[in-house]
């Protein structure tokens, strides 16, 4: 506080002085009542919105708990460590809810009685005793006012007189002064100084006693205003602020308090709920579930499996071939059943390539087939291809566990499995290069590009369903040789034999049959015209995967994409690509699947075109030499017309480019390395990893960045032994072709479940719950 004016008036400073004190203190008391209401309004609403969202979490908590929920009990067993169901745990979630609804709404309770009320009669209390209170400190202040009116009235009262005793006090030190001296004025004598100073000294004496006087009362006075002071201050308006607080602090900190301890046991209590369902729901597991449910449903664990019923105690369990008409009907039997699997296979790999490119389109946003726009949706597709995959499975296992119990009965059925795998392939090779080509007496046939992104597919009829169409394009491509046609009923029976392709087939099965190659001297082809090939040779191929051009001169593709090979590229595994809009640049070699062994021609004159599939298969001759045009370009002779090497029995692949393992299960090595391959099927599964041992160390890697090779690391053919080079287009002088060299038997088998895995994998969808195939690396990059 201020100290008071050396000089003015005492009561005009008090008196502004206590005025500004009331107001403050109506303020600070103002500023409190605000505060009681804001708590008040903030727990009322704040409770409201507590008391909806309460009121409807106990609403659809008791409604789905009085919901009837599968009563599947636990299995408790003595030691056995507790575990709950998916239902029980449910049923936990919607009682530990409930509970946390009823939790919030007791909080609420608390919150409106114990704050909002009170809070409410604590201001209004405030606000009236507040009046009381300032009127009674006026009347204090009046009180002190008048005392410090006295100290202004002594003060002025004793400034006066001390005033006038000072005056006369100096007149007759003047006049002592002068008599001490006993000299006068020349007109004034000695003996009238004497009576001036006898009459100063009596009124002096009279002024100072009046001065003493005013003194006296005004110390008293100043005295008795200080003391009024202090009482004012230190028990007055003490007094006054306690009676308008009336505890406001202690209950505002009260009130806080209780909102914070309420939240936290809140807080705390779904805590232990939530906690108690994160504890029970990670005990989930499928199979603990299915005990459960095994338990409340004994029907879905039982596997029916029929035995076989003796008759009349018939002691044979098992297939027998006593009678020889019983002999041969088995072994026709066997051949069929073997036919069917091989059949069935292919039937599963052509819907699975099928398969993927329905899923690509939709993943890329499509909603029906380019190919097809008047046809279903490519969901409705999709549906029917994994339903055709089903039913074919289902056909495969009914005719594996025909053939095991032919097998067990002394039936040779190893020897048709084999024979039927190769013809499979055979026949595999006449249909790509026969039915793909759909070609007429004009010289049009179908596009061999029609299941890409971009092409159309000219082949569905205009009223036809396209799934119907789709099932039979696939058995289109799946033509048998008569060998398989008693095993062909069923088969039969779910997609459409075409009719219309078997001439075709039969004109030009020859052309691209291994079999029908003229194995005589050369001397007999010596004679024969030769047919020119184009300066530049292209062929056709599938992108396994998808790839961006990291270059300029690079080609960026997608995968399932079709495209011309049009020459070979400047450096190792890298192949110049073509297109349907004409684009052209480099992709790595091992994106892509070319399909054929012969150069599509330009020109027109060459009415008939065939394509092999890049899996098709050489069926050469020992000490035999191969014819191959003059006329070929170097980047056909690089890519397609590389010799095939007599494979050994260990294996061995160079490093194309560096690889550093991101696994101890995986090897590390560097570019040109050879080598030793284990195993190419690293995983259980053809899954693009390889097992190998590089110095005496063993370790998986990725195959797309090793070709295979040598010992010495020399390249091996184009492809490896995945894809068998194909041959040059065999004479049109067709000899009797010689029987299969029995060392071919083994690849053909090897190339077709190679060609089925690849297949599986590319479509997403593998029957049996194998591991999913690896993408392509993309940190490789081309070496100039």
């Amino acid at each position: 506080m201020q100290p008071p004016p050396r000089k003015g008036n005492y009561v005009k400073f008090l008196k502004n002085l206590h005025t500004e004190q009331v107001a403050k203190l109506q303020l600070k008391n103002q500023h409190e009542c605000d505060l009681l209401e804001d708590i008040r309004q903030f727990t009322i609403k704040r409770s409201a919105i507590e008391k909806t969202y309460s009121e409807s979490l106990l609403k659809i908590s008791s409604q789905y708990l009085n919901k009837k929920i599968p009563n599947i009990p636990d299995i408790k067993m003595e030691g056995m460590e507790e575990r709950w169901n998916m239902w029980s745990v449910w049923r936990t979630v919607l009682e530990e809810n409930e509970k946390l609804a009823r939790a919030r709404l007791a909080a609420i309770e608390v919150f409106q009685q114990q704050i909002a009320d009170e809070a409410k009669v604590l201001r209004d209390y405030k606000l009236a005793i507040s009046k009381r209170a300032l009127s009674q400190i006026v009347n204090v202040q009046k009180e002190l006012h008048l005392s410090v009116s006295d100290v202004d009235k002594t003060k002025k009262q004793y400034f006066d007189e001390e005033h006038c005793a000072h005056d006369v006090r100096d007149k007759a030190r003047d006049i002592e002064e002068k008599l001490k001296k006993k000299k006068g004025s020349f007109f004034q004598s000695i003996t009238s100084l004497q009576k001036n100073s006898a009459r100063v000294t009596s009124r002096k004496e009279l002024l100072e006693e009046k001065s003493t006087g005013a003194r006296n009362d005004y110390i008293l006075s100043l005295a008795a205003a200080n003391a009024h002071q202090n009482r004012y201050f230190t028990v007055d308006l003490q007094t006054t602020m306690t009676t308008m607080e009336n505890y406001v602090f202690e209950r505002v900190a009260e009130y806080l308090t209780l909102m914070g301890r309420t939240e936290l046991l809140t807080c705390s209590a779904t805590q232990n709920s939530f906690g108690k369902i994160r504890d029970q729901a990670q005990q989930l597991t499928r199979e603990y579930n299915l005990q459960c449910c095994y338990l409340f449903y004994p029907v879905l664990k039982q596997h029916i499996q029929y035995d076989f019923e003796p008759c009349d105690n018939d002691p044979i369990r098992k297939i027998t071939t006593e009678h020889e008409s019983a002999s041969e009907t088995l072994t026709k039997e066997a051949r069929n059943l073997a036919g069917r699997v091989v059949k069935e296979n292919v039937a599963i790999r052509e819907a699975a390539k099928k398969l993927a490119i329905c899923v690509s389109l939709r993943d890329s946003g499509q909603r029906s087939d380019p190919n097809d726009p008047n046809g279903p949706d490519l969901d409705t597709k999709i549906e029917e291809f994994r339903d055709l995959i089903r039913r074919s499975e289902t056909e495969k296992a009914k005719a594996e566990a025909c053939l095991q119990s032919l097998r067990e009965g002394g039936i040779n059925v190893d020897e048709w499995v084999q024979e039927a795998e190769i013809m499979g392939v055979q026949e595999l090779a006449r249909s790509a290069s026969s039915i793909s080509m759909r070609t007429d007496a004009s010289g049009q046939g179908e596009n061999p590009s029609s299941d890409s992104f971009y092409d159309s597919d000219k082949e569905d009829a205009g009223g036809a369903q396209a799934g119907v169409a789709a099932k039979s394009k696939v058995e289109k491509e799946l033509s048998r040789d008569k060998t398989f046609s008693d095993s062909d009923e069923d088969v039969e029976e779910r997609v459409p034999e075409p009719i219309a392709a078997a001439p075709m087939m039969a004109a030009t099965t020859g052309w691209d049959d291994p079999t029908e190659v003229n194995w005589g001297a050369e001397e007999e082809e010596k004679d024969e015209p030769i047919v020119p090939e184009p300066k530049e040779a292209i062929f056709k191929c599938t992108a396994l995967y998808s790839y961006t051009a990291q270059n300029p001169d690079e080609l960026t593709i997608v995968e399932n994409e079709q495209l011309e090979v049009i020459g070979e590229g400047d450096g190792d595994g890298w192949l110049r690509a073509r297109n349907y809009r004409g684009e052209e640049g480099y992709v790595p070699h091992n994106y892509l699947d070319i399909e054929q062994d012969t150069a599509v021609n330009g020109s027109s004159g060459n009415q008939l075109r065939s394509q092999i599939s890049f899996s098709s298969v050489d069926y050469t001759v020992d000490n035999e030499d191969q014819t191959v045009d003059s006329m070929q370009s170097p980047d056909q002779v690089s890519v397609i017309m590389a010799p095939q090497k007599r494979k050994s029995d260990v294996l061995y692949c160079i490093a194309l480019y560096d690889y550093d393992a991101t696994a101890e299960d995986e090897l590390t090595f560097e570019e040109g390395q050879i080598i030793k391959i284990v195993t190419k099927t690293a995983h259980g599964v053809d899954d693009g990893w390889w097992e190998g041992e590089l110095d005496g160390k063993f370790g998986n890697f990725p195959s797309l960045v090793v070709e295979e090779c040598d010992e010495n690391g020399e390249p091996m053919s184009e492809g490896g032994d995945e894809s068998p080079p194909p041959t040059a287009p065999p004479s049109f002088a067709l000899p009797p072709a010689p029987a299969l060299p029995p060392e071919y038997a083994h690849e053909l088998t090897e190339d077709m479940f190679e060609s089925q895995d690849t297949a599986d994998d590319d479509s997403g969808y593998i029957p049996n719950g194998g591991a999913p195939s690896m993408p392509p690396p993309g940190r490789y990059k081309r070496r100039w």
